[in-house]
């Protein structure tokens, strides 16, 4: 498993649950995360779009897996680790300062979607 800062640990322990626009699940439970961890998350852009990724309490802490020349990820939902999910390209973030795998994802017709990914690495 790769090394994960200690500001990331942190906000992944935070964010094992996080719903695409549901933001924080009770007041000031980012307050102590790093403010530059704060801004990377919130600088994040859907590939070739002016669209936010969203900020901290929208990114999750995920696995990924290389399958041929694709990104494959899986985080957990409640408690519960969802099925491998084929990234799509579009999706991809070109950078990652934090090392370790994070997904945005949303609910979308009738299902879970990955909003953005930042592969893991250091990218």
């Amino acid at each position: 498993m790769p090394h994960v800062p200690a500001a990331l640990a942190v906000l992944a322990s935070l964010c094992l649950v996080a719903f695409a626009g549901a933001r924080e699940r009770y007041p000031g439970q980012f307050d102590s995360v790093d403010p530059q961890v704060k801004e990377w998350f919130r600088s994040q852009k859907i590939p070739g779009t002016e669209k936010s990724c969203c900020n901290e309490a929208d990114g999750t802490y995920a696995e990924e897996d290389i399958r041929g020349t694709h990104y494959w990820t899986r985080w957990k939902i409640d408690g519960v680790m969802t099925e491998w999910q084929q990234v799509p390209e579009e999706v991809v973030l070109p950078h990652n300062r934090n090392g370790s795998p994070v997904v945005w994802w949303m609910w979308r017709d009738g299902g879970v979607r990955i909003r953005c990914f930042a592969p893991g690495g250091g990218v």
